[in-house]
């Protein structure tokens, strides 16, 4: 008796239920979460930067781990996060000396920003794994104008060479050497 009072109970919340409208959707609704949130965000100078996410050991040495990197210069680059872009170049910065600040005003006249990456080559040189990859940078202009930018882009790394820092043995940027096109 107590399993069909039971039954019974389910069936009429259910019918209960199937009467009721479901609730509208709202434009209200919370914005999705910022996809480099998960990433580790270590101060520079100051600023919080998302590095690009954390690879196995032996994917990271790889091309895997320079094209992780790539992504995410180009992921910061797309949102406007130049201090986040700027630091995938590492320690020393973009090799043609440009400051973080510099870095930052030659996008200040695009309203967005896409990038798109090719695959790229590897290359080993005197203890140093390049990774180069065919890049194209478009720029909606604040007037409404497009620039486009091509060029490659050139990453490093030094392969487990004895008394390298942790920052020489992780992929960084070394530069984004993009024209006008």
């Amino acid at each position: 008796m107590k399993l069909t009072m039971s039954y019974a109970v389910i069936a009429v919340l259910a019918l209960c239920a199937c009467g009721e409208p479901a609730p509208a959707p709202t434009e209200t609704a919370s914005p999705s979460p910022d996809p480099t949130a998960a990433f580790p965000t270590p101060t520079d100078a100051g600023t919080d930067v998302a590095l690009a996410p954390p690879l196995v050991p032996e994917a990271e040495k790889g091309e895997k781990g320079a094209r992780n990197v790539l992504l995410a210069w180009a992921r910061a680059v797309e949102n406007k996060r130049f201090g986040e872009a700027y630091a995938q170049f590492g320690e020393g910065g973009p090799q043609n000396g440009m400051s973080a600040a510099e870095y930052a005003t030659q996008f200040g006249r695009c309203r967005k920003i896409t990038v798109a990456l090719s695959d790229g080559q590897m290359e080993g040189a005197a203890g140093s794994s390049y990774y180069t990859a065919p890049t194209t940078l478009s720029c909606e202009l604040v007037t409404g104008n497009t620039e486009k930018w091509t060029g490659d882009a050139v990453l490093r790394r030094v392969n487990d060479v004895p008394g390298a820092s942790a920052a020489q043995l992780r992929w960084h940027m070394v530069s984004a050497d993009l024209k006008a096109s």
